[in-house]
């Protein structure tokens, strides 16, 4: 994360909000000086160094810091971890989410360590544990858990296998808080530095293969009980149904889950929470533009697909590929794991068989499109495609011979020789074939997208698809850029950045007949937005003499540094967002003090007065919508920097 003036701030003030000053004052200053030892801090915070530990515990507890003691010098470099900072403010997504894909005994887990930072297995144990209820002081181990909490040891080892199976905990070593990038440089200088009778490394190709693979091993060493638990096969995973967010196994697996190590120590694993984050917008992105139904059936292709996916982004320190382009889930698969009580027959609109193209709706793409392909422009594949009609030939007779019945069934009006369809829109039950059928359309649709949320790439078990989530997550950049162009420059600035996209660099004469503009109003558009930092322009002189008149004019759009300046502008409202809310706390102090009292809280109304209990409402409404844009602005933050 480029932690620029803003986002220090906010990274500040989030931890003085949690944390109390003492922390914040100390993260300050280590976001502005750098990495510095306890002496500096000294100097640059004007606190003692008793005050100074104090403070730095707490940061470390909450892994909001990176340390490591140089074994040639006992001196200890504290360094701020930026992320882990800006993370606070997404706690709530979180556990909203783990909650609804979990359950409410892993919301409660991660909810403690959100609170705690990191905490041992056996401290968990024994606190979790005191909860379960007693009779005649022996543990009652026949009772139902209330409200799907955590009462017993058994249910907490069954609860931190799965999230740990799931990635969304991982366990801490002492390298844990270490940056990782102090790691590489140090794996880089013993692999590359040769002593006096030492050889030299063969090759640089060599070489570098050695630091990767040592650096991908101490990246995944807090995997370790993961991969244990995988091979135990003891304890095996499985999705389970959730009825308002609670678990309706209830204590079913707990008795079989295995003993973990009560020395490990675990804490939340917040890049894996940024994979279950992107899938619910991806899904729900999806849902707003195709449906409800779609966005379901979108929602269980991307778990499919990232259930093995650590990060949402390539490591930038490892050669490594980007997750997602080479793994693929079958359409059987989809069906397996789609809900049944999704009506994937809703959804989709119903067409006669002579409107519909099956040829470009059966298009199988080995290689993801171009970036400027338009489906809409062509209807020719890329190359690698797979031929069209053999794919149509092979699922047809996959299905007299498997499933019994042909997709044209799923139309209105189709039949199958003298047999009526069997797929009936107003029937209150379907057959498996024509379920799998009308699922299946989702999937082509999805595939046919302009923004092609998935690739239709084989045809293995009625079809394999997949993501290519550079490309998707390209495209819903460009997306948020473009709204935010368009709302501060209107239509015709949003036009000229597109084609200045499209054309790279390109002569100011040429702009207002590209643009169908007038070239007072280019000139003028074009200023207002190099002003604001969104376009630039480069001066190519003709001759020495540099005149205006001999001079070219080449107008640039550089998406990379828009995209730098809108997350400092969107950094800089979030924390104006804070600050007018620590405002309007400070303002109603006395209220918001009183309110907090045991006797008074749930009483409200009751006990307060009309006056203060509106002035108390005000407040609230006004939280709400401060908070709420906080949330919006950090949706934008996730897609153009971490997704």
């Amino acid at each position: 994360m480029l932690v620029t003036k803003h986002a220090a701030e906010l990274c500040a003030l989030l931890v003085n909000d949690l944390y109390g000053e003492l922390p914040s004052r100390i993260l300050t200053a280590l976001l502005i000086k750098g990495r510095s030892t306890i002496a500096q801090l000294v100097q640059h915070t004007s606190l003692t160094p008793r005050h100074l530990r104090n403070g730095l515990a707490v940061l470390i507890q909450q892994n909001l810091l990176y340390h490591h003691t140089n074994p040639d010098a006992p001196v200890t470099n504290y360094e701020a971890n930026a992320d882990a900072c800006y993370s606070l403010v997404r706690s709530g997504k979180i556990l909203e989410i783990i909650e609804r894909r979990h359950g409410t005994s892993e919301r409660e887990l991660v909810q403690t360590l959100m609170l705690l930072g990191h905490a041992r297995i056996g401290d968990l144990s024994q606190a979790f544990g005191s909860r379960a209820p007693k009779a005649n002081g022996h543990t009652n181990g026949d009772h139902d858990s209330l409200n799907g909490l955590i009462d017993s040891e058994h249910q907490l080892n069954s609860v931190l296998s799965r999230l740990l199976r799931a990635e969304i905990i991982e366990t801490v070593r002492p390298d844990s808080f270490r940056n990782p990038k102090d790691v590489y440089r140090e794996i880089e200088g013993e692999v590359l530095n040769t002593g006096p009778g030492q050889a030299a490394a063969k090759n640089k190709g060599e070489a570098q293969r050695q630091i990767i693979e040592r650096f991908r091993n101490f990246r995944d060493q807090g995997k370790a009980l993961k991969r244990q638990l995988d091979q135990s096969g003891g304890f095996v995973s499985k999705r389970r149904k959730l009825a308002n967010g609670r678990a309706q196994n209830g204590h079913a697996d707990d008795e079989n889950a295995p003993r973990l190590n009560p020395n490990v120590i675990v804490r939340l694993n917040h890049e894996r929470c940024l994979v279950e984050l992107r899938n619910q917008r991806l899904a729900g992105f999806v849902a707003d533009i195709l449906g409800e139904v779609t966005g379901e059936v979108y929602r269980t292709v991307l778990d499919l697909l990232t259930i093995n996916f650590s990060r949402c982004r390539p490591d930038s320190l490892l050669d490594e590929q980007t997750p997602g382009q080479q793994v693929t889930v079958t359409t059987l698969d989809i069906l397996e794991h789609l809900d049944e009580s999704v009506n994937v027959q809703s959804g989709i609109g119903k067409a006669s068989k002579e409107k519909i193209d099956a040829a470009s709706a059966e298009k199988v793409r080995a290689e993801p499109l171009d970036p400027d392909y338009d489906s809409d422009d062509s209807d020719l594949g890329p190359l690698g495609r797979r031929p069209v009609v053999g794919t149509l030939h092979l699922d047809e007779d996959e299905d007299d011979d498997v499933f019994g019945d042909d997709d044209e069934q799923q139309k209105p009006g189709a039949t199958n020789g003298d047999r009526e369809t069997k797929v009936k829109f107003e029937g209150s039950a379907a057959p498996k074939d024509s379920r799998l059928s009308q699922m299946r359309q989702h999937l082509l649709l999805l595939a046919e997208s302009k923004l092609q949320f998935i690739r239709h790439c084989g045809t293995f078990g009625r079809g394999q698809w997949t993501v290519d989530f550079a490309l998707l997550m390209d495209r819903l950049r460009e997306t948020e850029l473009d709204a935010m162009i368009e709302q501060t420059h209107g239509r015709h600035g949003l036009r000229l950045t597109r084609i200045l996209r499209e054309k790279g660099k390109l002569d100011e004469k040429m702009l207002p007949s590209a643009a169908l503009m007038k070239k007072g109003d280019v000139q003028g558009k074009m200023l207002a937005m190099q002003m604001a930092g969104l376009v630039d322009v480069q001066e190519v002189p003709r001759d020495n003499m540099r005149l205006a008149n001999r001079t070219l004019f080449f107008w640039f759009f550089d998406k990379e540094r828009t995209q730098s300046q809108a997350l400092d502008d969107i950094y800089k409202a979030m924390l104006r967002c804070l600050q007018t809310l620590q405002v309007e706390r400070h303002r109603k102090r006395n209220i918001l003090s009183f309110v907090e009292r045991k006797d008074v809280q749930g009483k409200e109304e009751e006990v307060m007065t009309a006056e203060h209990y509106n002035k108390y409402n005000m407040h609230l409404e006004a939280q709400s919508k401060l908070l709420g844009q906080v949330m919006k602005l950090d949706e934008m933050v996730a897609v153009l920097r971490d997704y």
